[in-house]
This record gives C-alpha cells, sequence and structure tokens, in this order.
C-alpha cells in the first residue's frame, strides 16, 4: 500500500476534525480471564459503560445510521502530546503514527464508544502496519458496503480492563470485546499480541491504555 493513499486517509481526517469542535477536551480460558477480571473495576465486570461493551459484544454504532461522533477526538490530527488526562480516542488522534488507526474508529463509527468510561485496552496498529496490509485491502475496508467489517478489524484490537505491559504475560489469551482471541507472547523486554510486536507500550489514557503495534492483528 503507497504511503500517498495512507497521507490521503489522514489528511481527509485532518478536514473533518477541524470542521467540529472537541467537547472533550498461561494461555488457557483460566488464565486469559483471570489476567482481565483482575484489571476491572466492579462495576466494568458487570457492563463496561452505557456506551460501551462487555467482552464479546463487539462495538456497535450508537445511532442507527452509523454516524461517527467525533466529540471525543482531538480536533487536530497528529502532532500532539498523548497524556493520561486525555481519553482513548483523543490520545489516538493525537499520535501522528496512528492517524490511519484514527480514521478507521471514525469510519468504524465507534468513536463515542471508545470514549466510554471503559476501561480498556486498545493495541493499536501504527500506519506503518496498515501500509503493509495487500494492496487495496484497506481501501475496500473503508467503502461504505464495508462498514460492518471494518467495525470487526477494530473489535479485534479492543481488549476489556486496562492491561499494561506488566501485564501482559507469556502465554496468556486475550478476549477481544468482540469475542476473538489473542495470543500474548514475552521474550524478555520484548511484547507481542498475535505476533505483532509492542513498538510502544503503557500510554496511559483516562479510560483505558494503548499500546502500538506493529502489525494489524489476526485474530486466532
Amino acid at each position: 500500500m503507497k504511503k500517498t493513499t495512507i497521507a490521503a486517509y489522514g489528511f481527509t481526517l485532518f478536514l473533518s476534525f477541524n470542521l467540529m469542535s472537541c467537547n472533550s477536551g498461561g494461555g488457557d480460558d483460566h488464565q486469559q480471564n483471570e489476567l482481565q477480571e483482575e484489571a476491572l473495576t466492579p462495576t466494568g465486570r458487570q457492563e463496561a459503560d452505557s456506551r460501551g461493551v462487555t467482552p464479546g459484544t463487539g462495538l456497535e454504532p450508537v445511532s442507527p445510521d452509523d454516524g461517527a461522533n467525533l466529540s471525543h477526538t482531538d480536533p487536530n490530527i497528529g502532532g500532539h502530546e498523548m497524556m493520561p488526562t486525555q481519553l482513548i480516542t483523543e490520545n489516538i488522534t493525537s499520535g501522528i503514527n496512528l492517524a490511519t488507526f484514527a480514521s478507521i474508529i471514525r469510519h468504524a463509527g465507534v468513536v463515542e464508544q471508545l470514549a466510554g468510561e471503559g476501561p480498556y485496552t486498545v493495541f493499536a496498529p501504527s500506519n506503518d502496519a496498515f501500509e503493509a496490509l495487500p494492496e487495496n485491502e484497506l481501501e475496500n475496508l473503508m467503502k461504505p458496503e464495508n462498514r460492518a467489517r471494518l467495525r470487526e478489524v477494530v473489535n479485534n484490537h479492543v481488549v476489556a480492563g486496562a492491561l499494561t505491559a506488566n501485564d501482559l504475560q507469556d502465554g496468556a489469551m486475550l478476549k477481544t470485546v468482540g469475542g476473538a482471541q489473542l495470543q500474548v507472547t514475552k521474550r524478555n523486554n520484548t511484547v507481542a499480541i498475535n505476533g505483532a510486536e509492542v513498538e510502544e507500550a503503557n500510554i496511559m489514557s483516562e479510560n483505558g491504555v494503548i499500546h502500538i503495534v506493529g502489525k494489524v492483528l489476526a485474530s486466532e
């Protein structure tokens, strides 16, 4: 996939954001459940939030027309500091290396859900990760008729609970909010999720944590 295509998506998202104001400035099921349950608040174990999800239900648009609510995103994409006082969605749109993923959550219509109470852990693919996809795959996903599939892609990168790098133990299985399985491997100081290396860990956010990964995740 050509860099010009990715740049075009980032530029389109930049224009979209500036048209709107910002209103929010070892390997088995037992190990998987234990890891994620410990990270959830008591309320989160029952229901993530009125706009959020519990594992296995997936992020779905709040409005029936799949409209994207951008009120919980940074008004200017990229070039801003990612801070723990910001929501996950604000931090995603603040980092220039996550411009493509920011565009994807917008087109999938799940911005408002990811801005919910959570907490969530998001394994956010870098721009280069999307660029490495087979030619035309991202373009096809971004078509309106493939909106449901695009949400599946987002769901495959979101886990209920705030899991730091220290929580991600070798061999652990994580259940995404869409019900897919992600496997953690840990060698020395390197953490990988389904074979995708964590390039930047522990970007703490108000409603969870972001880890930047070097590949678009494929579910097991």
